[in-house]
């Protein structure tokens, strides 16, 4: 796989951990939405990475 398909895939994990129960700070729904559509750009990105392989 690819290295930048695993450095997302990192990044997906730790954002992941923020939108949690597992959580220390609680976000306000404009940082989450911010965060969910950051995340949702990293998939996009990464599943247009492995269509080109």
């Amino acid at each position: 796989m690819d290295n930048k398909i695993l450095e997302n895939l990192e990044k997906l994990k730790k954002m992941l951990v923020l939108l949690s129960e597992e959580r220390k700070v609680v976000l306000s729904h404009h940082k989450t939405f911010e965060h969910v559509e950051k995340m949702r750009s990293i998939v996009n990105e990464s599943i247009d990475m492995a269509n080109k392989s």
